[in-house]
């Protein structure tokens, strides 16, 4: 094998080894705009996700301080871990469809004449 023949035979593997692609701007606009909009759907969900939890964490802590310092002075460790309970099931519940807020609503007014209104 001559000089040349080596030197033709090593380009050609290293053509062979390097893949290249033609795209027109719009390809490639498109390709990056569906990347984009996957990360961004992503960091959404994390960030409701996240929200979510949060809220649940406080709307779930302060009724409970509420009812330790007011209603369950002395018996609050034993209702305490049921209360929790009870509650995510009903959020677990609700997250699943089988609640619905606005009947939750409307029964909390029939029986304890409470109505939750935002401002």
């Amino acid at each position: 094998m001559s000089r040349a023949e080596m030197r033709r035979l090593q380009r050609e593997q290293k053509k062979s080894e390097t893949v290249t692609y033609n795209l027109t701007k719009a390809q490639l606009d498109a390709m990056v705009n569906e990347k984009f909009r996957d990360e961004l759907r992503k960091v959404k969900k994390e960030a409701t996700e996240d929200a979510v939890r949060t809220a649940m964490t406080l709307m779930l802590t302060l009724p409970l301080e509420v009812l330790i310092d007011h209603y369950w002075q002395k018996s609050c460790s034993d209702r305490i871990p049921k209360f929790t309970a009870h509650v995510i099931d009903y959020y677990k519940k609700w997250e699943s469809g089988e609640l619905d807020m606005d009947k939750l609503q409307a029964d909390l007014w029939e029986r304890g004449r409470v109505k939750i209104v935002e401002e």
